[in-house]
């Protein structure tokens, strides 16, 4: 691999000097770890900096030098000596298949507890709020069925509330499960939002003497549950408020940035899903407190930036149904999303 890497650096004239009738190239120092030498699937390679490479490695992207492995992250260590590289198996990235609900609940209980999920076999993340994109046939229903499916079971009563404008599969599920108090469609979807929005109000009385005492605690440090209010097809709920006043249209949008805004210290969480988003469908102020964001599927390059960074360096690559990217403060940063490949659970069809 070393060698690899060094051949294409020096097919790419990173530097080259004459000393008399011979021409040189100085290459950087180049050297790999792997986290798991027995597997092999994932690892950094590091590459000397200097001021006269510095420019260059910035700049460079070395998948192609890594024969059967994808880099998806690049940063300088922190005495800005090295540029590390991190990588991944193709091959550890393949969709796989859960065939049973038990198999999918002990997959996911591998690596995530009360308070986190399991979105794929790499990553696990803390209940946060949360930012769904994905088109029509991207698995964005099915990836929220998997998180339903995971946060049901919870040995912690997570309270969900979930609106689901077209009466699609999400809603059916959640109807079932959680029953028609917490569940709404198109019709009284701003009843439950403001429901949700009272009892994020008594929580924060709930917990005032415990935050005077704790400071720097969460709702978790108190042993409740997480209230998690899941909108699906977000940008469809949001057009059909057009034709609400716009007193009425302002007094949502203030309780959702309410919500965005103070909701994660006290577990009140929000996760918003929809198949497109720009500054029309999604207002800033939600936008910008949406913690976790994922994109799956295909999606254009104003959502990818709206959702993520201006910035944003998305792989230029084909994702099918349940692929995609996403970011994570620490884990994977939104100017460079991770990329994100969630099991086909087929006992949900």
């Amino acid at each position: 691999m070393v060698k690899r890497i060094r051949r294409h650096i020096k097919d790419a004239r990173f530097e080259d000097e004459r000393e008399f009738d011979n021409l040189t190239v100085k290459l950087p120092t180049i050297k790999i770890e792997f986290d798991d030498t027995t597997l092999r699937t994932t690892g950094k390679v590091y590459i000397k900096n200097s001021i006269k490479f510095d420019k260059k490695l910035e700049d460079m992207r070395i998948d192609s030098s890594l024969k059967g492995y994808i880099s998806e992250r690049k940063y300088l260590s922190k005495d800005r000596n090295w540029y590390i590289y991190e990588f991944y198996s193709i091959n550890s990235q393949k969709q796989f298949e859960i065939k049973s609900k038990s198999d999918f609940i002990e997959w996911s209980n591998e690596t995530s507890d009360d308070y986190s999920l399991r979105l794929d076999n790499r990553t696990t993340v803390p209940l946060h709020h949360m930012g769904l994109v994905g088109q029509t046939g991207s698995g964005k229903s099915f990836f929220i069925q998997i998180l339903l499916e995971q946060l049901l079971s919870k040995n912690v009563k997570h309270e969900l509330f979930v609106i689901d404008p077209k009466r699609t599969d999400v809603y059916q599920i959640a109807k079932h499960n959680i029953g028609s108090n917490q569940t709404a469609d198109k019709s009284n979807a701003i009843e439950l939002i403001k429901h949700f929005h009272e009892k994020m109000k008594s929580r924060q009385d709930e917990l005032q003497d415990f935050f005077k005492s704790n400071p720097n605690k969460t709702y978790k440090d108190a042993n409740l549950s997480a209230l998690i209010l899941l909108i699906d097809e977000f940008g469809a709920l949001r057009e059909s408020w057009k034709t609400l006043p716009k007193k009425e249209r302002d007094e949502i949008d203030s309780i959702l940035s309410d919500v965005a805004f103070m909701g994660r210290q006290l577990g009140c969480i929000l996760w918003i899903a929809t198949q497109q988003m720009n500054a029309q469908t999604m207002p800033t102020a939600i936008r910008e407190q949406l913690v976790l964001k994922i994109a799956l599927g295909d999606s254009d390059e104003q959502t990818y930036r709206t959702l993520f960074a201006s910035g944003v360096d998305i792989p230029p690559v084909q994702f099918s149904a349940g692929q995609g990217v996403y970011s994570y403060p620490v884990v994977a940063s939104v100017d460079n999303p991770k990329l994100l490949v969630v099991p086909y659970c087929s006992f949900l069809n």
